[in-house]
C-alpha cells in the first residue's frame, strides 16, 4: 500500500472516530490505573544481577547454611568509654539488639569471650563480668583489652568507639524501612550524651526506599509542571499544551501500572521512568502540533480538515521511523547482562510506543473536534524563531569547513577522555557526603578498618588439616594482595587459638595442628563453656561441618579494586585449590566486585547493538550507507562526547548512567531523522540543496527545537533526587542532547551543504 494511501487513511479513521477513540482510551487508562496500587519498591542490589549467576546462588546458599548473612554495624562513641556509667547503659543497650525478632546474634564487647591459655587445657573467660569503677581496674582492664583481638574489631584503636555487629537471621525477607525505624527507636532512647553511628546494607536499603518515595512523589509532578511551562511557551494554545501533556501522562499511567499488573517491583532507578518518558515520549505529539499550527499559518484559507490531512502526510513517516529507532535503542537493553536494566529498556520502550500510538490517533483526533486557535491568523513571535532558524541554518552553511574543522579537533580532545572513565556500583555513593548514612559509614569505617567485608564460602571436610592450611594460604594471600585488607577472620584462628591456649600459650603452637582429631577435641572442649552459638555464622555444624566462610574486612569500598580483588581471588583460588575443597565467592563486596564487570560488559554489548541495529534500520529508510551514517553521526559523535567528558571530570559509570547511551543513541537520531526526511522532501520538490537546508529550518526547524528544549527541560526535574547518580544523570542527559541538538542543526547541515549527497535526490 502506498505511503500516501496509508496516511490517508489513517487521517480518515481519526476524523471519522474521534470520540469513539477518546473514550476507549480513557477505559483503557482506568484498566492500568487499577494495576498501579499493586507495585512494590526494590530498593535492593542484589537483585540487579542475574538469578542464574553463580553469585547470586551463593548468596542463596550462605542465607540457608548460617545463621543469616545480613548485618547491621552500630558504633557507640564517648570520651569516657569505659567509666562504669557507660559500660552499664550499653549493656542494656546491647540487651535491647538482642531482644530485636530479626537480630539472631549481637557481638560486641558485652559477649566477647577470651581464651586463657593453660597447660593442656584452656579457660574460656566472658571478657568484661564487670564494670571497673576505678582507674586502677580500668587501666588493668584496658591492658588485658589489648592482649586480645578485640581493639579495632569491636574496640576503636583510640579507645573511644565500641560496636555492636548485629547479625540477622534474614538477609532480604522483612519490611527494611519497619526494622530500620525500631533500631534507630532504640539508638534514640540510649543516645546523648554519646554519639551513636548506625550503618549497614538493611538500613541502607531502608534509606534508599524513603528516597525512592520521595522522588517518585517529585519527579513526576515536577517534570510534567516544567514540560506544561515549555509547551506554554512555545505553543501559547491550550490544544499546544494539553495535548502533549495528556500523552505522556497517559504513557507513564499504562507503564506502571502494566509493571503493577506483571508483579514487577520498581527498583531504585526506576524514579527515572516518569522522567523520561515525560521528556522523551513527546516528541511525537509536539511536532505533530508544530506542523499543524505552521502548515495553518502558512495556509490561512486552507480547512481545518486539509491543514491536519497535510500533517499526516508529511509527519506520519518520520515520526513512525523516529519512534522505531527510539524503541529499538532501550530494547537494545535486553541484550544487558543485569536484570533490572532490561526490565527499564523494555517499560521505556513500552511507555515510548503507547505514546507513539496516542500522538498518531488521539491527537489528529481531538484536533478534529476543536475550532483553530486565532492566534494563528496573527503575526506571531514564531515568525522571529523561524527566521533566526534560517539565518543560523545560513551560517553553518557559510562557514561549514572552519565549523566542521574546529569540531572534529574538540570531539577529539573531549573524546580523549573516555579512556580514564571509571565504573562505580557502591550504593554509599547514592547520597551525598554530608548526608547521615555518608557520615556514619565513615566514622565506622574509620575506626574499625571498613563496614564492608568480602567473603569465600568454603565446602569440604572442614576440620581436616589440609583443607584448614587452604584456608589460611588463601586468606594470607587477599591479606597481602591488597592494602584494602584490614582484617580477616575464619575457623582457622579460631583453631589455633585453641590450639595455642592449650599449650600453655606457647606462640610455637600457634598453628593449624595436623591430627583431626586433635581438632575434633578442641571444639568439642570448647562446646562445654555453652558457646557453641559463636560458630554460627563462620560454621554450618560446630560438630561436624561440611561447610565454613572466610571473612575479609574492607577499608573501602571502592568497587573498582574490589572487582580486582575478586579476580585475583578467583584466579588464585583457580590456580592452587583447582583439585581440592570449592572455594566460592560472596558477601556484599563480591556482589559489587562482580556487579561493576556487568555493568562494563553489559554497556558495551547494548550500545554496539543498539547502534548497529539503527544504523542499518536508517540505511534502509534512506536506501543509502552514507544516509545510515549521516543519520548516526551525531549521535554516535555525542556519545564519544559524553563519555569523554565523564572521563575527564572524573565522574563514574554506575546503574543511571549505563542507561544514559540508550538515550543518546534513541533520542539523539530523532533529530537527524525529521531534519534529514524533510529536507528530501524539500529537494525533490526542486529545491537546490541550500534552499532546502533553509525550508528545513523554517518549517521542521522549530518543532526539533522545542523537542529538543522538552527533553532538556524535563530532564532539569532529576537535579533535585535525594541520589547523587541521579542528578548526575540528569547533567549528562541534558549535556548529551544539547551535543545531539547541535550536531543535527549544525553540524548536519554543514556536512550536507559540502558533500551534497546522493540518496537526498533519489
Amino acid at each position: 500500500m502506498p505511503l500516501k494511501s496509508l496516511y490517508t487513511k489513517l487521517f480518515n479513521f481519526d476524523a471519522h472516530f474521534p470520540r469513539s477513540l477518546i473514550a476507549g482510551t480513557v477505559f483503557i487508562t482506568l484498566l492500568f490505573i487499577w494495576g498501579i496500587p499493586r507495585l512494590e519498591l526494590d530498593p535492593g542490589v542484589r537483585s540487579m544481577i542475574p538469578h542464574q549467576h553463580p553469585m547470586a546462588n551463593t548468596m542463596d546458599m550462605a542465607d540457608s547454611l548460617f545463621a543469616g548473612t545480613g548485618m547491621i554495624i552500630i558504633a557507640v562513641e564517648s570520651d569516657s568509654l569505659f567509666s562504669p556509667e557507660v559500660l552499664e547503659k550499653y549493656s542494656s543497650f546491647h540487651d535491647s539488639l538482642e531482644n530485636l525478632q530479626l537480630i539472631s546474634r549481637v557481638y560486641s564487647l558485652y559477649s566477647h569471650y577470651s581464651i586463657v591459655p593453660k597447660l593442656e587445657e584452656f579457660v574460656i573467660n566472658k571478657t568484661i563480668d564487670s564494670f571497673p569503677d576505678d582507674d586502677s581496674l580500668r587501666n588493668e582492664f584496658i591492658k588485658e583489652l589489648e592482649q586480645t583481638d578485640i581493639i579495632e574489631s569491636l574496640i576503636s584503636s583510640d579507645l573511644k568507639k565500641m560496636s555492636f555487629l548485629c547479625r540477622m537471621g534474614s538477609a532480604y525477607d522483612f519490611e527494611e524501612t519497619v526494622f530500620r525505624d525500631r533500631i534507630v527507636s532504640i539508638i534514640r532512647h540510649y543516645e546523648d550524651p554519646e554519639r551513636i553511628y548506625y550503618s549497614g546494607f538493611p538500613i541502607m536499603r531502608a534509606d534508599v526506599i524513603d528516597s525512592m518515595r520521595k522522588d517518585l512523589v517529585l519527579f513526576t509532578p515536577f517534570a510534567l509542571g516544567l514540560m506544561m511551562i515549555l509547551l506554554i511557551l512555545s505553543f501559547r494554545s491550550w490544544a499546544g499544551v494539553f495535548l502533549p501533556f495528556f500523552v505522556v501522562g497517559i504513557s507513564v499511567i499504562w507503564t506502571f501500572g502494566l509493571m503493577g499488573w506483571l508483579d514487577m517491583s520498581v527498583p531504585f532507578i526506576g524514579g527515572l521512568i516518569p522522567v523520561m518518558l515525560i521528556a522523551i515520549a513527546n516528541d511525537y505529539g509536539i511536532h505533530i502540533i508544530s506542523h499543524f499550527f505552521e502548515y495553518s499559518r502558512m495556509d490561512k484559507e486552507a480547512t481545518r480538515g486539509a491543514i491536519l490531512r497535510k500533517t499526516i502526510q508529511k509527519l506520519g513517516m518520520p515520526i513512525f521511523i523516529a519512534a522505531m529507532t527510539t524503541i529499538v535503542s532501550f530494547l537494545g537493553l535486553a541484550t544487558h547482562v543485569l536484570p533490572r536494566v532490561r526490565e527499564m529498556g523494555f517499560l521505556i520502550s513500552f511507555g515510548i510506543f503507547v505514546a507513539f500510538i496516542l500522538s498518531v490517533f488521539i491527537i489528529p483526533s481531538v484536533l478534529v473536534l476543536l475550532t483553530r486557535p486565532t492566534f494563528l491568523s496573527k503575526k506571531s513571535d514564531h515568525e522571529k524563531i523561524n527566521n533566526a532558524l534560517v539565518a543560523l541554518g545560513d551560517f553553518f552553511i557559510r562557514f561549514r569547513v572552519s565549523l566542521l574543522l574546529g569540531l572534529s579537533v574538540i570531539a577529539f580532545i573531549l573524546g580523549s577522555g573516555i579512556r580514564d572513565i571509571k565504573v562505580d556500583t557502591n550504593p554509599d555513593h547514592y547520597f551525598p557526603k554530608n548526608g547521615r548514612l555518608r557520615i556514619h559509614n565513615t566514622a565506622i569505617s574509620d575506626a574499625f578498618g571498613g563496614a564492608t567485608q568480602l567473603t569465600v564460602m568454603v565446602e569440604g571436610d572442614i576440620y581436616e588439616p589440609e583443607t584448614l592450611k587452604n584456608i589460611e594460604t588463601l586468606t594470607n594471600h587477599i591479606s597481602e594482595s591488597s592494602t584494602l585488607v584490614t582484617k580477616t577472620h575464619s575457623i582457622t584462628d579460631v583453631i589455633k587459638n585453641l590450639h595455642f591456649g592449650f599449650n600453655g600459650g606457647d606462640s610455637v603452637y600457634y598453628t593449624i595442628p595436623d591430627d583431626r582429631e586433635l581438632i575434633t577435641q578442641y571444639m568439642f572442649l570448647f562446646s562445654l563453656t555453652g558457646n557453641t552459638d559463636e560458630f554460627d555464622f563462620i560454621l554450618d555444624d560446630w560438630e561436624d561441618p561440611s561447610f565454613t566462610q572466610i571473612f575479609i574486612r574492607l577499608r573501602q569500598v571502592q568497587t573498582i579494586r574490589i572487582a580486582e580483588i575478586v579476580e585475583d581471588t578467583e584466579q588464585f583460588i583457580q590456580a592452587n585449590f583447582y583439585d581440592q575443597s570449592p572455594m566460592q565467592l560472596t558477601g556484599p563486596a563480591a556482589f559489587l566486585g562482580v556487579l561493576t564487570r556487568l555493568v562494563v560488559k553489559g554497556q558495551i554489548i547494548s550500545l554496539f547493538i543498539s547502534a548497529l541495529i539503527i544504523f542499518i534500520i536508517m540505511s534502509f529508510v534512506f536506501r543509502s550507507i552514507v544516509g545510515g551514517l549521516l543519520a548516526v553521526l551525531p549521535m554516535a559523535t555525542s556519545v564519544l562526547l559524553v563519555f569523554g567528558v565523564m572521563g575527564h571530570l572524573g565522574i563514574v559509570l554506575n546503574m543511571t548512567t549505563s542507561l544514559l547511551t540508550s538515550i543518546l543513541v534513541g533520542v539523539g537520531v530523532d533529530y537527524t531523522v525529521h531534519f534529514l526526511w524533510h529536507l528530501r522532501d524539500h529537494i525533490r520538490s526542486g529545491e537546490s540543496i541550500d534552499d532546502a537546508i533553509r525550508s528545513t529550518f523554517r518549517i521542521s526547524g522549530k518543532g526539533i527545537l522545542f523537542n529538543a528544549a522538552s527533553v532538556i527541560l524535563g530532564f532539569t526535574a532529576l537535579l533535585f533526587s535525594e541520589f547523587l547518580p541521579v542528578v548526575i544523570f540528569g547533567i549528562l542527559v541534558m549535556a548529551s542532547i544539547t551535543f545531539c541538538l547541535f550536531g543535527a542543526l549544525a553540524v548536519l547541515p554543514a556536512l550536507i551543504s559540502w558533500v551534497n549527497p546522493k540518496f537526498l535526490y533519489k
